[in-house]
């Protein structure tokens, strides 16, 4: 895998000799909070809904034609547009991803919002997808990280067509590269060829408007409970989680092990072991821990019946104590390192895979090679780093979201 700076363009490459199919993936850093809670992801929508040359319907006839795979995705921290296709179909590939990225027209603006409003509707509907919206907002109040599906259907219809332009204006001023794994004949005339081509995607150093949060501020200086009403559930929904520094941050590979052990490794995992089969308080238990560039959430989550809200509250907090007062065995320690490790790789596979995820790290300046100082990075960590973690989390105000019928919600 090389870097290579071609004309104002960052090119990664990752030369993957005999594989059929190439990936190419777009990036784009997103700097500044939205105007409009979801509207980064409405342009991205939107950039599929047809084109200059193209409306929506011919493009996505002609790319399934051409076995052109294209997603494009906006999350909190940058914008992806990602093409998969056959080596010998490069050129015509890349003709529908500048067509795309250079000439979409937006003019579907108000038939895209009514449709997000109507998925947002059918998606809070799920009691566990109500009670995680509630719990994300809640945590990052305040923040743009906040912008959750009940915020954007709260704020969609102000979005204007200016909007939607102003963003795609800002997406392409921002820093940028561009991510290729696959089977490279010629290194120069590919880099050449988006010299030639992609001016566009020239990259600007910009800095992200976007600020670090690095706690969770509760309105009294404890833990903060949210209780949802919702009548008729058999199962309450509950989240418990922590604010913790971003993915640059020291803490990040002690966390991820640690994550590991508690909730992340299914049916191994202590919580899984310890509330699901030796208590029965739930068939779904788990850890997560999402790393973002401006902050990252660490959480615990369960389904269970409204009457054990309490003790399953009990559960996560007695099973981080534990781990923060006795670090774990080597046995434990390894395994979770090696899960962790056996992850990573797997999704390094496959060329959309690779493109994806080199692309992300050096957006990130993370660096080439990240995932191999990560995995370095893991196995560094000891068992007492581990219930460091463990204790860094209890020394920091939580946020508990509870979704359960009225009568349960007093505890």
């Amino acid at each position: 895998m090389e870097h290579i700076t071609k004309d104002g363009l960052d090119i990664i490459l990752n030369d993957r000799k005999n594989t059929p199919r190439t990936s190419v993936c777009f990036y784009f850093a997103v700097d500044e909070p939205e105007k409009y809670s979801g509207i980064y992801a409405l342009f991205a929508k939107l950039l599929l809904q047809g084109t200059k040359t193209k409306d929506a319907k011919t493009l996505a006839l002609e790319l399934e034609k051409n076995c052109i795979d294209v997603s494009i995705k906006a999350k909190q921290d940058y914008l992806k547009a990602s093409f998969l296709f056959l080596n010998e179909d490069f050129k015509l590939a890349m003709q529908y991803a500048k067509d795309i990225l250079l000439n979409s027209t937006f003019d579907e603006l108000e038939k895209e919002k009514f449709k997000t409003k109507a998925e947002i509707k059918a998606d809070l509907d799920s009691p566990r997808v109500l009670a995680s919206d509630s719990f994300v907002r809640g945590i990052f109040r305040g923040h743009c990280y906040s912008n959750t599906c009940s915020k954007t259907l709260e704020e969609i219809d102000n979005v204007k067509k200016d909007d939607i332009l102003d963003v795609y204006n800002k997406i392409l001023n921002s820093k940028k590269v561009i991510s290729i794994a696959g089977d490279i004949e010629d290194v120069n005339e590919l880099t050449q060829y988006f010299s030639d081509n992609f001016d566009f995607m020239k990259t600007n150093d910009t800095e992200s408007k976007i600020p670090v949060i690095t706690d969770f501020v509760s309105k009294d200086g404890n833990a903060e409970i949210i209780k949802v009403s919702k009548a008729n559930l058999n199962q309450a929904q509950l989240f418990q989680g922590w604010i913790v520094p971003s993915i640059k941050s020291d803490l990040y590979p002690k966390i991820s092990v640690m994550n590991n052990i508690l909730g992340a490794s299914g049916l191994s995992s202590r919580l899984f072991v310890e509330l699901r089969d030796k208590q029965g308080l739930a068939y779904t238990v788990r850890s997560s821990y999402e790393a973002l560039l401006k902050s990252a959430l660490f959480s615990f989550y369960i389904a269970t019946e409204p009457k054990n809200i309490k003790k399953s509250l009990d559960g996560f907090i007695f099973e981080l104590t534990k781990l923060a007062k006795n670090p774990p065995s080597q046995q434990e320690l390894q395994g979770a390192k090696e899960n962790l490790t056996g992850r990573l790789e797997y999704f390094s596979q496959t060329n959309s895979q690779l493109a994806s995820m080199e692309g992300y790290n050096y957006l990130a300046g993370l660096g080439l090679n990240y995932s191999a100082k990560f995995i370095e990075m893991i196995n560094n960590v000891s068992a007492n780093d581990v219930s460091g973690a463990a204790n860094y989390l209890l020394s920091k105000n939580s946020l508990i979201c509870a979704l359960a019928p009225d009568e349960y919600l007093n505890f």
